[in-house]
């Protein structure tokens, strides 16, 4: 009788750690990871010659949802030294750097931009900007 209890323990215990995974792995993929206080990142930026990758997104926004994964595994894989996420609903960055359309990615170097894509439409361009890699 022990042994089915302690089965049955240990199973659930395994179903909650797969279902836990399984929601940290999601999370990870499929979810922006926006950058706390991005404007003073992008001030001590400005003065090195760091790459700088900014990516422009909005919440709801279908063609953000679209693209989301392959964003967080270009952002992993990436050679910039820095990148900043913003949601263009809770801050007014976007205007400074005139995104009027989102997804957006710039590629910045000592505070200039070199490299921009916006939109969905060419997941690849977009990867390669914010891998920031030459084309």
């Amino acid at each position: 009788m022990k042994v089915k209890q302690y089965a049955t323990t240990i199973l659930a215990l395994l179903v909650s750690i797969a279902i836990a995974v399984g929601g940290y792995w999601t999370w990870r993929n499929y979810t922006y990871h926006d950058t706390k206080q991005p404007q003073q990142i992008l001030q001590q930026q400005q003065k090195t010659q760091d790459d700088v990758v900014l990516i422009f997104h909005k919440t709801g926004c279908p063609d953000c949802q679209q693209v989301v994964r392959q964003v967080n595994q270009a952002v992993q894989a990436g050679q910039a030294d820095h990148y900043v996420m913003v949601d263009t609903k809770d801050s007014n960055l976007y205007q400074k750097y005139n995104v009027i359309e989102v997804p957006t990615a710039i590629h910045l170097k000592a505070g200039q931009e070199v490299a921009r894509h916006v939109g969905a439409n060419n997941p690849d361009r977009l990867v390669n900007v914010i891998k920031a890699t030459k084309e």
